[in-house]
């Protein structure tokens, strides 16, 4: 995890206490005092709580896009020539699609086996033209689905990966 995440998660606990040791005890005693006393505690608990859980997703975010867990090279890791000519087939096949076919393209290749579900919600785009999208890239054989549940996985052809 970055410094940056652990001093926003440090400062996020630190507002937490705070609040908790300035929230009044007596929700009456603190109206009449002042509205706005029963207020601060709970805008600085709330703040806390963001400074912790922001940098909580972030870091598995960033650790979903760089592939997340990094394999050790041994038997089964995958030599950097097959890893290069991987990308070259992939970019070679992104040229060939139109932005739309690329945009889905791109996110299957990142994610190997996403459901049709979240490429709806990762792009915008109905569930027909999402639908229409998969089948032309099914067809250039550049992907294949799997039945999950009442939708489908993505995947990229064999042929690719190889």
């Amino acid at each position: 995890m970055k410094n940056e995440y652990l001093i926003a998660m440090i400062a996020g606990i630190v507002l937490l206490a705070i609040s908790y040791t300035i929230a009044p005890q007596s929700h009456h005693y603190s109206m009449m005092v002042s509205p706005l006393y029963g207020v601060i505690p709970s805008i600085l608990a709330a703040t806390g709580l963001v400074l912790i859980l922001a940098p909580l997703i972030l870091s598995v975010q960033s650790g979903r896009s760089s592939g997340g867990l990094q394999k050790n090279s041994g038997a089964g890791a995958i030599a950097e020539p097959e890893k290069q000519n991987n990308g070259e087939k992939i970019a070679v096949a992104e040229k060939l699609l139109d932005d739309d076919e690329k945009k889905i393209f791109g996110i299957v290749v990142e994610n190997e086996g996403i459901t049709q579900d979240s490429l709806h919600f990762r792009t915008g785009f109905s569930h027909s033209k999402i639908s229409m999208v998969i089948k032309k890239l099914e067809e250039k054989d550049l992907i294949y689905r799997e039945r999950f549940g009442k939708t489908y996985r993505i995947y990229v052809s064999d042929w690719i990966k190889k």
